[in-house]
C-alpha cells in the first residue's frame, strides 16, 4: 500500500495541491507582480478588501459546508478564481471590486477543504511532510505562473501594467484546475499505508455544525493563537503592493522578484515540513518549539533587514517625476530580491509552522476542517485591514512596523500551544454512523480495528504494536 495507491493520503494531497497550483497559485503569481499586473494598485487593493472580508465569513461557514457537502463544493470555489483574472481585462473597476467578493466566497470553501484535507488524511509522523507535498506543488503553480508574465514583460518597455495574454493564460489554467476538482475521493474511502482511514461514515447537521463552529472560540489554543493566524497574511499587503509595488520597482524587475519569491517558498517548505517530522530532534513537543523558534528567528531578521532597505524610499519619495525606477541592472537591486526571495521562504516556514501545529490537535477530518475554517477567518479577517492600510496610504514605514510587530507577538504566544503539544493525539468522536455513542481516536485509531483493513501483514504487524505504544502513552 505504497504513496502510489490512488486512495493514499499523499496521492489526494498531491491532487488537492495540483487543483491549487492552477487556481490560487495563478492566483498568487499574479497577485505578486504588484497591483495584480495593473498600473495602479487602486483596484486591486480595494478588490483585495472585497476579497478578504468574504473570504473571513465563508472561511467560517466553510467547515460546515465541507463537512456536509463533501468535495463537490471545490469546483464552483475554484471557479471564482477564473472569474476575478477575466475581470482584469475589463476596465471597470467596480466589476473587478465585485469579482474580488466573489472570489472571497469561492476561496473561504477552497482552503477550508484543503486544511481539512491536508492536516487530517496523513498519520500524525507525516504531517510535515503532507505540508511540504501540497506547498511545493501549489507553489509550483506560483512560480511557473509567475514565469508567464516575466516571459511576456521582459522586454515590454515602460507599460506599466501587463499584457491582455497574460490574464488569458492565467485564465485558461484555473479552469483546468476546477476540472481537476473531480479527481478527489471521499474522505471516507482514502487509506492510509497502516489501514486507517482518514475519516469514518459520520452523521451531522447544520445545528451541530453552528454548534462546534461556536467551540472554536471557546478553545484557549485557538484564541491564543489568534495573534498567530492574524500575521500569517498580512505582509502580503506589504511585500507585494509595497516593495514589490508599481511605484519602486520597473515591471522587469518586480517580475523577476515574483518568480524567486514562489521558488523560494517550495524550498522553504520542502525543508522546513521534514524537519517537523524529524524525530531525531526528539519529541513532538520539542520539534514544536524548535520550529517555533526558528520561525521567531528568520522573520526577525528579514523585518529588521527590511527596515534599513525601507528608509531608502517613501510613498512620496517613488511619486516624484524625478524618480528613476529600479531595474535589474542596477547595483541596488540584488540586494532587494534576495530580501524578496528570503520573504518568499519565511512565508512558508510561518505557514507550515502553523498547519503542523494545528495537525498536532486533532486526526479527524472534521475537527480538522474547523480548525483550517477558523484560521482563515482569523488571517482574511486581518487582512482586510492590511489592504486597507495602504489603501488609506498609511506610510511605508508604519506598514513595515505593524506587521512585524503583529509576526513577533504572535510567534511568542504560540509559544504557550507550542508547550502543550502532546506526543500522541487523543480525541473523542461522538457523531459515528454505526451508532457509537462516543469513540475514541488515539493517534487517528480507533481501538486498532482499521488496522486490519492492511493487506501487509508486516505493516499491521508493525502498527499493531505502534498502536499498543500509542495507547501506553496517552495512559501514562
Amino acid at each position: 500500500m505504497g504513496l502510489i495507491r490512488y486512495n493514499s493520503p499523499m496521492v489526494q494531497i498531491f491532487i488537492v495541491g495540483m487543483i491549487c497550483f492552477c487556481c490560487p497559485g495563478m492566483f498568487n503569481a499574479l497577485t505578486g507582480i504588484g497591483g495584480q499586473g495593473k498600473a495602479s494598485t487602486e483596484a486591486a487593493t480595494n478588490a483585495g478588501t472585497a476579497t478578504a472580508v468574504t473570504f473571513t465569513i465563508c472561511s467560517l461557514i466553510g467547515a460546515p459546508v465541507y463537512n456536509l457537502f463533501g468535495n463537490r463544493v471545490l469546483i464552483p470555489a475554484a471557479l471564482c478564481y477564473v472569474l476575478y483574472v477575466g475581470s482584469f481585462l475589463s476596465k471597470n473597476d467596480n466589476f473587478t471590486i465585485a469579482a474580488g467578493a466573489i472570489l472571497g466566497i469561492g476561496a473561504g470553501f477552497l482552503w477550508t477543504a484543503q486544511a481539512g484535507i491536508m492536516m487530517s488524511y496523513p498519520s500524525e509522523k507525516d504531517k510535515g511532510k503532507a505540508f511540504s507535498v501540497f506547498w511545493v506543488v501549489f507553489n509550483l503553480g506560483a512560480t511557473l505562473g509567475a514565469a508567464i508574465p516575466l516571459g511576456n514583460e521582459w522586454n515590454a518597455g515602460s507599460m506599466p501594467q501587463v499584457q491582455t495574454t497574460t490574464y488569458i493564460a492565467f485564465m485558461v489554467i484555473m479552469a483546468f484546475g476546477a476540472a481537476l476538482s473531480l479527481a478527489l475521493l471521499p474522505a471516507n474511502k482514502v487509506v492510509r499505508s497502516d489501514g486507517s482511514h482518514a475519516s469514518l461514515p459520520k452523521i451531522s447537521n447544520w445545528k451541530r455544525e453552528a454548534l462546534e463552529v461556536f467551540k472554536l472560540f471557546k478553545d484557549w489554543r485557538m484564541l491564543i493563537l489568534i495573534p498567530l493566524f492574524a500575521g500569517s497574511n498580512w505582509f502580503y499587503t506589504y511585500q507585494f503592493n509595497v516593495y514589490n509595488g508599481p511605484g519602486f520597482m520597473t515591471k522587469r524587475a518586480r517580475s523577476l522578484n515574483n518568480v524567486l519569491y514562489w521558488l523560494f517558498q517550495m524550498i522553504g517548505a520542502g525543508l522546513f515540513g521534514w524537519f517537523l517530522d524529524s524525530h531525531r530532534l526528539g519529541t513532538r513537543k520539542q520539534r514544536a518549539l524548535y520550529g517555533n523558534t526558528i520561525t521567531f528567528i528568520i522573520i526577525l531578521a528579514l523585518w529588521v533587514g527590511c527596515i534599513f532597505i525601507q528608509k531608502n524610499f517613501t510613498r512620496e519619495f517613488v511619486s516624484l517625476p524625478s524618480y528613476v525606477k529600479i531595474d535589474v541592472f542596477d547595483k541596488e537591486y540584488p540586494g532587494l530580491i534576495i530580501e524578496y526571495a528570503f520573504f518568499g521562504l519565511i512565508d512558508a516556514v510561518y505557514q507550515g509552522f502553523i498547519y503542523w501545529l494545528m495537525g498536532t490537535m486533532t486526526n479527524d477530518t472534521e475537527r480538522a476542517t474547523r480548525y483550517g475554517g477558523f484560521y482563515k477567518t482569523i488571517q482574511n479577517a486581518a487582512n482586510a485591514i492590511a489592504n486597507q492600510l495602504e489603501a488609506q496610504k498609511v506610510g511605508y514605514m508604519t506598514q513595515l512596523i505593524v506587521v512585524m510587530v503583529i509576526n513577533l507577538v504572535g510567534l511568542l504566544l504560540a509559544y504557550g500551544v507550542s508547550w502543550s503539544v502532546p506526543d500522541v493525539t487523543v480525541e473523542t468522536i461522538d457523531n459515528l454512523k454505526d451508532g457509537h455513542a462516543v469513540t475514541t481516536l488515539v493517534g487517528g485509531h480507533v481501538d486498532g480495528d482499521d488496522l486490519k483493513v492492511s493487506s501487509n501483514p508486516a505493516v499491521i504487524k508493525e502498527d499493531q504494536h505502534m498502536d499498543e505504544h500509542l495507547y501506553e502513552k496517552a495512559e501514562a
